[in-house]
């Protein structure tokens, strides 16, 4: 009887294989890149036969396997998520203030603007080289991956509580809600989503401007050092280049996926609690 059901005119059953791909496919197709951008990378390093221009596949995965195998990695690879860490922790806390400030009080938003834009605007190097002036080396990087987030994190926050929905608004004056209501019930929810999205957004970036940073101040004891230090050892070629620029690679993924895994905790636990 159920087996008639299921075999109804017009029905097609699924088999197991196909149901794994239509349930993974994004990860599938993504892993087909990935293959696809390996393959002609190794066509092109085969061709070139050069390994001080481009390494081989096979090259770059030994190195990257050797530098696990050395105590120096993990000492310079958390440095440089350290320098990430304050940088970041610094312009999203400030951004988040100012943000709501911003928001809030529109001259607030009227008199940062325009340092907000020069952040934006101002090419990364340019910016290294004039930190380096006035920090020191180890407190440069900081310094610009905070230039990269404040931006992002202050408009998008000023920018949510500014389009705040107008019937909700209305709806805590007539019940005369206090200002901490209103920040909790109102605001609150509302630019959540935006800010956590931004914040994976501006941890990405805060990575490859504090790597880059760390490579124009020679900070020692950083991912972007022994970059630096990798490009002029010709004796090794560039596989140890391109194992460096793996790992910073793979950091921005690794907390872009984790940061992406809180966003959508927190609105599952509260958003949805809320509404």
């Amino acid at each position: 009887m159920k087996t008639n059901r299921a075999k109804r005119k017009g029905e097609t059953v699924k088999s197991p294989f196909w149901t794994f791909v239509s349930r993974h496919q994004k990860v599938l197709w993504g892993l087909l890149g990935v293959g696809l951008l390996l393959s002609v990378w190794e066509i092109v390093a085969v061709a070139v036969n050069l390994d001080i221009v481009l390494p081989r596949v096979g090259d770059v995965a030994v190195a990257f396997g050797r530098l696990w195998t050395t105590r120096a990695f993990y000492v310079d690879t958390g440095r440089t998520l350290l320098r990430c860490a304050i940088g970041f922790g610094i312009a999203f806390a400030s951004g988040l203030v100012l943000g709501v400030l911003g928001g809030v009080v529109k001259q607030v938003r009227q008199v940062l603007q325009p340092l907000v834009a020069l952040f934006r605007a101002a090419p990364t190097m340019a910016l290294t080289l004039l930190l380096m002036i006035w920090f020191y080396t180890d407190w440069t990087p900081v310094a610009v991956g905070f230039l990269m987030v404040f931006p992002v994190i202050f408009t998008t926050v000023a920018d949510a509580i500014a389009t705040a929905p107008h019937d909700l608004l209305e709806m805590a004056q007539v019940y005369r809600l206090s200002r901490w209501d209103k920040v909790r019930f109102v605001y609150f929810p509302h630019a959540l989503p935006m800010v956590l999205s931004a914040a994976s957004t501006a941890f990405g970036l805060n990575i490859k401007a504090t790597v880059s940073a760390e490579v124009l101040a020679y900070t020692a004891h950083s991912v972007g050092l022994n970059m630096y230090n990798a490009k002029n050892d010709i004796l090794s070629g560039a596989a140890t280049l391109f194992a460096w620029l793996l790992v910073a690679v793979l950091l921005s993924l690794l907390f872009g996926w984790l940061l992406k895994g809180v966003e959508k905790l927190v609105e599952r636990r509260y958003i949805h609690a809320h509404r």
